[in-house]
């Protein structure tokens, strides 16, 4: 979309400068996916659909983050690599810091939320609400956490270093995660449709964040009459809010460097 590609060439570093331009991305793409509502379409065309709206703009949406972040702090994230977790074997991560060696950082960022489309006759005319699969999505990330620092722990404890307090042994989970590498930073953007869609969204990044490292929140909501014209939601708490932990994953980025 143009709003990668105008960040690019202007060397953007951060989410205000690209805020608008995301939400005119967002509202684009979404109307075209209402305007499919009673269209004709081949069982094909209605399997890219769902293939698109699943990945399409989840991987904008980590793209953009990615090339802020590279172009913030120096960092190139690899698009791929495998690490070992403690109870999984190998976990295949995108975005990831550094190329080789013990992994220092990782993000994963999603997308959540959609406008009525030909795939969901039944559903609502205001769209999917964005915290439908929230939980899924929180879970499935908290175990990944879990998994890779528990791993990094026990690798240090096989060469002699003394564990980190705390851990599911005893004491604070929370303060035990936060000290044991890797660095997991979790984004997400979420259209919200209602006041109790942004609550359960604001429930579950804040349980997100008592298990990863940070947690970055966007929420957009539609405009009056329209379900395609979005703006800002307001009431994203200020330790949530995308803007300040983005720059929060630069400055740690920054000082992975020296």
């Amino acid at each position: 979309m143009d709003v990668y590609a105008t960040a690019e060439a202007e060397g953007h570093t951060s989410w205000n400068q690209v805020e608008q331009e995301f939400l005119l991305a967002m509202s684009q793409f979404d109307a075209s996916i209402a305007a499919s509502v009673g269209a004709e379409m081949t069982d094909d065309e209605k399997s890219e659909l769902g293939a698109d709206l699943q990945n399409g703009k989840g991987d904008f949406f980590n793209d953009l983050l990615v090339l802020l972040l590279k172009q913030c702090s120096g960092v190139e994230l690899l698009t791929s690599r495998p690490v070992p977790g403690l109870i999984v074997p190998v976990h295949n991560l995108d975005c990831v810091y550094p190329a080789e060696g013990d992994l220092q950082f990782m993000l994963e960022a999603k997308m959540m939320g959609t406008p009525k489309h030909i795939n969901s006759p039944r559903q609502k005319e205001s769209g999917r609400p964005g915290s439908a699969d929230i939980d899924k999505r929180v879970k499935e990330l908290a175990f990944k956490c879990i998994d890779l620092k528990g791993e990094f722990s026990r690798r240090l404890t096989m060469t002699g270093t003394a564990p980190r307090a705390g851990g599911p042994g005893g004491g604070d989970l929370t303060t035990w995660l936060r000290s044991v590498e890797p660095k997991i930073y979790f984004f997400i953007a979420v259209r919200v449709i209602n006041d109790s869609d942004f609550e359960r969204t604001l429930k579950w990044a804040s349980t997100a964040q008592q298990v990863l490292d940070a947690v970055g929140l966007y929420c957009f909501e539609p405009v009056g009459d329209s379900f395609t014209d979005y703006r800002q939601r307001d009431g994203v708490p200020p330790d949530l809010q995308l803007e300040r932990v983005l720059y929060k994953a630069c400055v740690d980025l920054q000082a992975m460097l020296h």
